[in-house]
């Protein structure tokens, strides 16, 4: 007969990895976005979820911690306890662009998080309300400078990228135009489409379903390349303006979270957003499926703080 010691015997489940059926059973995992609920980035977090729910055999709810242009959401995951209980999924401004602008920021998008993977991506849009019957930035600017008392624009937060594409449309042009952060991209929306405010920046996603029912008309996009959801809007390049805006929705957690941990949600993430079910849902948001892993998301976070911050300084953009 065999005998093991207890110690031999600790020794042995301690060498055992994560199985399927042991991670984070019965736990509940929070996936906080820190935007309020409605947006495309909150569809697509939400879809995640449900995957995530089953293939974790664990409860898992999104949590929408909203304030300050995201960072109370993302301040609250650099805070929570890294067991693997409590993870961050949120587009590239507050881990990018942000960073630049704000001195006591609260946390450090670099040593304070670990990324886990890249599910989308999408960039920036301009649009304004058919009732003003303008059909390009031209035609916008010229509208502006006619009617400074009406000049504003609504964009999903202070300080975030939508911000900065639209101090910087501003900039181009000599106008002088108020910007007016929304609690999110929806609650903009009937301002923009009464022409109480005449211009959104925002995510392409969120702009796409009133632009296809004729509410607004998009002006340009901030991308590299044109929109395959809207091919008939030009990029601001396209326009004549050196305005580039991409944004990845990603997942990250807490610094110090296990690497086993990481890697495990790393892999059921992966799965989730590389099944053609959930690509599909993705790109009903008007994103881009991008699932890529948690080294690529290091990359490409590093990058885009880079060009960020190159970016900022140029422009000499600040807070107001």
């Amino acid at each position: 007969m065999i005998s093991l010691s207890r110690r031999s015997m600790l020794a042995g489940i301690a060498a055992v990895p994560l199985t399927r059926s042991a991670f984070g059973q019965g736990a509940v995992l929070k996936i906080v976005y820190p935007y309020p609920a409605g947006g495309s980035g909150d569809a697509v977090v939400r879809v995640i979820a449900d995957h995530l729910q089953k293939s974790l055999s664990r409860p898992v709810v999104v949590e929408n911690k909203t304030g300050a242009s995201g960072r109370i959401g993302v301040q609250s995951v650099k805070d929570a306890a890294p067991d693997g209980n409590t993870v961050l999924f949120v587009p590239s401004g507050p881990m990018t662009f942000v960073p630049h602008l704000i001195a006591d920021l609260g946390y450090d998008p670099f040593a304070d998080f670990v990324p886990i993977s890249e599910v989308a991506t999408t960039e920036i849009a301009l649009a304004v309300s058919t009732k003003l019957q303008i059909r390009s930035l031209r035609e916008l600017a010229a509208w502006l400078a006619n009617n400074p008392d009406k000049a504003a624009y609504a964009t999903p937060g202070a300080g975030s990228s939508a911000h900065f594409v639209g101090a910087e449309f501003c900039r181009a042009y000599g106008l002088d135009v108020q910007h007016i952060a929304y609690r999110g991209a929806p609650a903009a929306l009937p301002d923009v489409l009464s022409t109480r405010v005449p211009i959104l920046l925002a995510l392409t996603g969120e702009v796409l379903a009133q632009h296809r029912s004729g509410g607004v008309v998009t002006l340009a996009t901030a991308g590299s390349d044109r929109s395959p959801f809207l091919p008939e809007v030009p990029t601001f390049k396209e326009s004549g303006l050196d305005i580039e805006a991409p944004n990845d929705l990603g997942f990250y957690a807490p610094a110090r979270t296990p690497s086993q941990i990481v890697t495990r949600l790393e892999t059921e993430i992966l799965a989730a957003a590389r099944t053609p079910a959930v690509k599909e849902k993705i790109m009903l948001q008007g994103l881009y499926p991008r699932a890529i892993t948690a080294a690529e998301l290091a990359r490409s976070q590093r990058a885009q703080f880079d060009q960020s911050g190159a970016a900022i300084k140029a422009a000499a953009f600040k807070l107001e």
